[in-house]
């Protein structure tokens, strides 16, 4: 008998690896997240790039404010798909930038100014769709605080300093403001004491992007089947003290937790109603302007199956980017720079 069930269960696994060699999908598999299971999907975050009108002055923030390690120190950008955007209308227009690593993230932060080109900045404002929240998760708020608040940032929270979010639940606490380019960001810090292995001299300990859209249910479509984001809950609204936080305490707002492929931090996303909003959508070079940049696999593939969808492609072809890399550039349906590169 135990031969006869051996038998059978090695017959079951040569047909199961002869339908998989043949390319047959099994009843119930699906690709991970909501990603489509054709060709080309998304990989892992990269970096969350900003567009700023002083390299150094930021690069200082960063570095010497909020506690970044300079990855990258300022230097010519030449392989970049929002520097060949650029020149593909200003063929004089040349970049510089600077790359910074995030203490327990696997998201760098990439900061790029641009010049010999016609640029428009602008402030960025929250609750706008297209606009990226940079959430940085901190051991003492207080301290963190106190290390930008002279820096030329703006304090969007009510209260003007940390606030507590989550009571009775916990004890988390945080601030929204805007750093000295525009740029909306955050401390946190959460109500128990973080899990890492970031060392103790550093405060920081991790941090996500969070991004601002016109509409929920179009805007996880978009990250949960094409970017295969998957959704760890639902939309809901958040509560008042948040929107004491936000400085919004007029408007409404819901929020959903979605997780990037390959992401060691959740990323949310954001919906503001009964408040006026502008969608965002800048030129690559505007000082203001913010991009997430995402590892892809198969670039044609999903550049492809994008365009189907509707997508706004940036970049009609794959950019050569060198070594062996290719570069391509689109809109989320909020107006937010999305950069693709395999």
């Amino acid at each position: 008998m135990r031969a006869t069930r051996a038998l059978q269960c090695v017959s079951l696994l040569t047909v199961v690896c002869a339908m998989s060699s043949f390319g047959v999908s099994l009843p119930g598999a699906q690709s991970p997240g909501g990603a489509s299971a054709e060709p080309g999907r998304m990989v892992r975050p990269r970096q969350l790039v900003h567009v700023v009108a002083d390299l150094e002055k930021t690069l200082a923030f960063y570095r010497d404010g909020v506690g970044f390690t300079v990855a990258s120190p300022p230097a010519s950008l030449t392989s970049s798909t929002l520097l060949h955007k650029v020149k593909s209308t200003s063929p004089n227009a040349t970049a510089r930038a600077a790359t910074m690593t995030v203490p327990g993230s696997n998201l760098q932060f990439q900061i790029i100014q641009f010049s010999g080109v016609t640029a428009t900045p602008f402030t960025q404002r929250l609750y706008d769709p297209g606009v990226t929240r940079f959430s940085i998760q901190v051991r003492d708020i207080d301290l963190a605080f106190a290390r930008v608040k002279d820096r030329g940032i703006v304090v969007d929270t009510t209260s003007a300093g940390p606030v507590f979010t989550q009571r009775p639940r916990n004890t988390t606490r945080a601030v929204m403001m805007r750093d000295p380019d525009g740029f909306v960001f955050e401390f946190v810090q959460p109500g128990e004491p973080p899990r890492t292995e970031v060392p103790a001299t550093s405060n920081v300990f991790n941090a996500r992007s969070s991004l601002a859209v016109d509409n929920m249910e179009r805007a996880l479509a978009f990250y949960r089947d094409h970017l295969g984001f998957t959704v760890n809950s639902q939309p809901n609204f958040v509560n008042d003290a948040v929107l004491v936080l936000e400085g919004t305490l007029r408007a409404k707002a819901r929020t959903a937790q979605t997780m990037p492929p390959g992401s060691n931090n959740m990323w949310v996303i954001w919906e503001f109603t009964d408040i006026e909003r502008t969608r965002r959508a800048p030129a690559p070079q505007d000082p203001g302007a913010s991009a997430i940049s995402l590892e892809v696999e198969n670039l044609p593939a999903l550049l492809a199956r994008l365009g189907r969808a509707g997508v706004v492609v940036e970049t009609a072809v794959p950019v050569d980017l060198g070594g062996g890399h290719r570069g391509a550039l689109v809109r989320s349906p909020d107006g937010l720079l999305v950069e693709l590169v395999d």
